[in-house]
């Protein structure tokens, strides 16, 4: 529980404490969207809410996306996976990237269970045209039973 709250360095009342607090459930987590921006639907803006399935996807897209040493105040939130881009492509490269994300995933995402990881040649790198490679998972969320396959380029 919670016991002291604060609004931009200003105490709440108490009334408003007991409302933060009690609002949220298990059921009622809600975060960011990850892309930020749904291009194909820009009536949404940016920063949209979502909950659920959906954002348990949106944290682990952002974790893999995030470079280590990016995220002010978590020096070690993220992959090191830009090292790997233009290496050769061996079982021992496979391997390393493999291990970064599983020990990553459970380190900082520990409502996500990595099913199947794939980590494949790619013919375009972030539209670039330049070759990269592709993250494929099938991931499930251990508060759930629900499943999905997620694609991520780099």
């Amino acid at each position: 529980m919670i016991s002291n709250t604060n609004i931009f360095g200003v105490t709440p009342m108490k009334s408003v404490t007991d409302e933060i607090i009690n609002s949220v459930s298990n059921n009622d987590v809600f975060g960011v969207k990850y892309p930020l921006y749904d291009k194909n639907n820009s009536a949404k803006g940016i920063f949209i809410k979502t909950k659920g399935f959906e954002l348990v996807k949106s944290e682990l897209r952002q974790f893999i996306k995030t470079e280590r040493g990016e995220r002010v105040m978590l020096p070690n939130f993220g992959l090191s996976l830009k090292r790997f881009l233009f290496e050769p492509i061996t079982e021992d490269l496979i391997i390393s990237m493999k291990k970064e994300i599983i020990i990553g995933v459970n380190n900082y995402l520990p409502s996500v269970r990595i099913l199947r990881l794939d980590i494949l040649k790619s013919d375009k790198a972030q539209g670039f045209g330049l070759p990269g490679l592709m993250i494929r998972l099938l991931v499930a969320s251990k508060l759930s039973e629900q499943q999905s396959e997620l694609s991520i380029s780099l």
